[in-house]
């Protein structure tokens, strides 16, 4: 009986070790998560339309800055190819999409948890002008991506990243997950030790 009492001890004593072993090296990384937006003409809610809108107008006044007057460029590309610092424009345009950006206080609304009552918390972005063209406003598409501060990689299930805002995550922490998708990307990894 005795051997028994010690075995089941020894067991005992092995799963809380292999436990605690296991719950400190839960935390994989910190993470910076990075999600992009591509809006072009087709783009189907008020607010994309509305930022497709006011980048092109910026857009069009904008460009007038790197163009020839002599023998103007119609698309985006062009004037990249033939005036380096055309490459401004992406910062330029992007100041017409600032307000609304504002709007969502820190939230990237497409770009919900699994639950879908939490959303992708961003610290910064980047818009870029994929292309447009100053005769054709169909022509219009931008990009923007949407930086995370840094997030706590608890651990990845089955295609989804498991994440916490906590840093300490050995006291506990709550977390959240966000499926593993096109345009979400790690784009800072550190591992923790």
């Amino acid at each position: 009986m005795e051997k028994l009492y010690l075995h089941h001890f020894f067991l005992y004593l092995y799963l809380i070790v292999e436990f605690l072993t296991n719950y400190q090296t839960m935390a994989k990384a910190q993470i910076r998560l990075a999600f992009r937006i591509v809006i072009t003409k087709d783009s189907q809610s008020r607010w994309e339309k509305y930022v497709w809108d006011s980048t092109y107008q910026e857009f069009l006044m904008q460009s007038q800055i790197y163009n020839d007057a002599e023998n103007p460029w119609t698309t985006f590309k062009q004037l990249l190819s033939r005036n380096e610092k055309a490459e401004q424009l992406h910062f330029l345009v992007s100041m017409a999409s600032h307000p609304y950006l504002l709007q969502w206080k820190g939230l990237t609304y497409p770009m919900p948890d699994v639950l879908g009552n939490n959303y992708l918390p961003f610290q910064n972005y980047q818009l870029d002008i994929i292309d447009s063209n100053v005769k054709d406003k169909n022509a219009h598409e931008i990009g923007i991506t949407f930086y995370s501060p840094l997030l706590t990689l608890v651990d990845i299930i089955e295609g989804h990243y498991l994440v916490s805002t906590n840093e300490n995550i050995y006291e506990g922490v709550e977390t959240t997950m966000f499926k593993m998708q096109p345009r979400l990307s790690i784009v800072y990894y550190k591992p923790l030790e």
